[in-house]
């Protein structure tokens, strides 16, 4: 029993009672190491903080994010080779104490650092437990601060308002990653002690976004509306507001209201009262984001948003992971192997997009391409499908017949330069990934994660890569969806004029898309699927799918055995035929219970309180 309740101790503390950036702080008060000699220091202090904000997770930093990429645990792409645990273990549904990737961060919280390459199990969770002991341990010490620099251009006030605030913004910001997969879970506000007695009742979700609301609003109250020039990146009042908004819109969402949606039911109910405020909060969000100096790329300048041949954060990106540079002369490609083709110098373990996602992105003029007005009004050629589309496929997505090295050297093999999808007779790179035993979609990935010239042969590099966890686009999504559900298409939050509508419409038009048609908006559920398939499309391949088909309450029917498509080309007579075609072993195994990740059986054993989650 002390050995399962030792395990169940380290779930909560890790092994370190200080956590910071400096090797020092990463010992055990039992070493001989006083916290006065920790924190009253400022600089120290500070970085208990930064090691919470390095430990936000950077899905495209190293070479290990590749089985990370929870968009092929979705609809939205494809892991092309069956011997990689996305394939075998998460989308096969075998997740109770597989310690997988992104289902095994309950049980990987002390595996490796952040940045040193050694992560390869520490996932989002495992890396909040870390940041959230920091942060707790800063909050719990921060009035034996008494050592302040003079040359920052802070009062000693304002340098500690800084540093509570970041502590409570990042302390909310990882009780999040916990919560939106795990669901309820202890309210996590104290450095604990080894005589602490964990065996307590489940909150709900809405009980734990509640304790989250209180951190965020208290980080709105402490922290800058924007920093200087030497503070560049760190968490600012809109990064909280847009964290606040976010998780009341989940806390609204079907999947964390059982009481509206029990278990097992179809029901997709949305809370009205928490619709409400996730509204007002993202209304707060959008309308204070330039006092932060956030504002929306053009359409020409898009994928600065996550790739930049110049330092510094994305002036879209609220809160993003740290930067990383990959400038390798030789290579040039390292992280990139999960978005790069194989045939290119990618790994065996890509996962490029599916026809699913394909068929998200509308007409020029703004037709779903499974509506039958799209060919009859929406200029959508069955014969031409990949022309006269929204701008972001072409943007995102190598689709059959692009030049994949417009302007570059050519490629080994003049057959590799332009995407050949066919299967009859069959092209060349269907034939490449079929010969490898790999699961062929017909696409790409291209412009989000992918660069021009980031390939075996050009091995360009020196990119700044990014990925932000909310950008301003998103503010707006989050609003639109609150809206609607709140107070329909027309509504508008209390504070602000912008109906939902509006809201997304500043998305499309910004991809120089047209506002949504009034057929796609003349209720509120006929505009949810609008409002759901411009997430889609505007936060693809952003690890946002996954999350949202769950919260949604959608993933079992989207996700069922044979929803999984391939582009299907064939030339027939000598005229190219376009289709879909399911892919023959892309799985995806969702039940009910899928819904929510389990907590490890070791733990399960020792509780007597603590509620498992359902159907575990």
């Amino acid at each position: 029993m002390k050995r399962y309740y030792l395990r169940l101790l380290l779930l909560f503390t890790t092994v370190s009672v200080l956590i910071s950036c400096e090797d020092y702080l990463d010992v055990s008060p039992d070493l001989g190491i006083d916290v006065n000699e920790v924190f009253t220091d400022y600089f120290s202090t500070r970085g208990a903080v930064d090691r919470a904000s390095r430990l936000i997770h950077n899905y495209v930093y190293n070479q290990t994010d590749w089985s990370s990429e929870i968009g092929a645990m979705s609809d939205e792409c494809q892991m092309s080779q069956e011997r990689f645990p996305t394939h075998n273990t998460l989308n096969a549904g075998v997740w109770m104490d597989s310690g997988a990737r992104e289902i095994g961060g309950m049980r990987y919280i002390n595996q490796g650092t952040e940045f040193d390459g050694s992560d390869f199990n520490s996932e989002p969770v495992a890396k909040a437990f870390l940041a959230i002991r920091a942060v707790n341990s800063v909050l719990d010490n921060i009035d034996l601060l008494k050592e302040y620099p003079t040359e920052l251009g802070y009062t000693p006030q304002q340098l500690k308002d800084q540093l509570v605030g970041q502590s409570y913004f990042l302390r909310a910001f990882h009780y999040f990653q916990i919560i939106r997969r795990y669901g309820g879970f202890p309210i996590m506000n104290k450095v604990y002690s080894t005589s602490y007695n964990f065996d307590e009742e489940r909150p709900t979700y809405l009980e734990s976004t509640d304790a989250l609301i209180e951190d965020c609003d208290k980080a709105i109250d402490l922290l800058p509306e924007v920093w200087n020039d030497q503070n560049e990146g760190r968490a600012t009042k809109t990064s909280a507001r847009a964290l606040k908004a976010m998780a009341l819109l989940y806390a609204a969402s079907p999947l964390m209201n059982p009481d509206l949606n029990p278990y097992g039911s179809n029901s997709k109910t949305y809370n009205i009262s928490y619709a409400e405020k996730a509204a007002v909060a993202a209304a707060e969000a959008i309308n204070s984001y330039s006092l932060g100096g956030y504002s929306m790329y053009s359409m020409d300048n898009y994928t600065e948003n996550w790739l930049s041949r110049t330092p510094g954060f994305p002036k879209e990106a609220i809160i993003v992971a740290p930067f990383s540079r990959h400038s390798d002369p030789v290579g040039g490609i390292i992280g990139e192997g999960w978005v790069l083709p194989q045939f290119a110098g990618g790994w065996f373990a890509e996962s490029p997009p599916t026809h699913n996602a394909v068929e998200w992105f509308e007409t020029a003029l703004g037709y779903d391409v499974n509506d039958p007005e799209a060919v009859t009004n929406g200029g959508f050629d069955p014969n031409n499908p990949y022309a006269n589309r929204d701008p972001r496929l072409k943007q995102l997505i190598f689709t059959h017949g692009d030049d994949m090295f417009e302007g570059l050297p050519n490629p080994s093999g003049q057959n590799q330069r332009v995407l050949d999808a066919s299967s009859n007779p069959v092209g060349w790179h269907y034939n490449f990934d079929v010969s490898k035993n790999k699961m062929f979609t017909g696409y790409y990935h291209k412009g989000k994660h992918r660069w021009l010239g980031c390939d075996r042969w050009n091995r360009i590099g020196g990119y700044y890569r990014s990925m932000p966890h909310i950008r301003v686009a998103q503010l707006y999504l989050d609003y639109a969806e609150a809206v609607n559900e709140a107070y329909g298409p027309n509504g508008t939050a209390p504070g602000s004029s912008l109906t939902a509508i509006e809201a997304i419409n500043v998305v499309r038009n910004r991809a120089n898309m047209p506002n949504v048609l009034s057929k796609y908006s003349a209720s509120k559920e006929e505009f949810r699927k609008r409002i759901y398939n411009e997430r889609a499309v505007e936060l693809f391949h952003e690890q946002h799918r996954w999350h949202d088909l769950r919260r949604w309450k959608l993933a079992k029917e989207v996700l069922g055995q044979g929803n999984i498509y391939a582009a299907d080309i064939k030339t027939i007579n000598g005229q190219t035929v376009y289709g879909k075609k399911i892919i023959e072993g892309a799985i995806r195994v969702f039940e009910d219970k899928h819904y929510w990740y389990p907590f490890p059986q070791e733990v399960m054993d020792i509780m007597s309180k603590f509620e498992q989650n359902p159907g575990w």
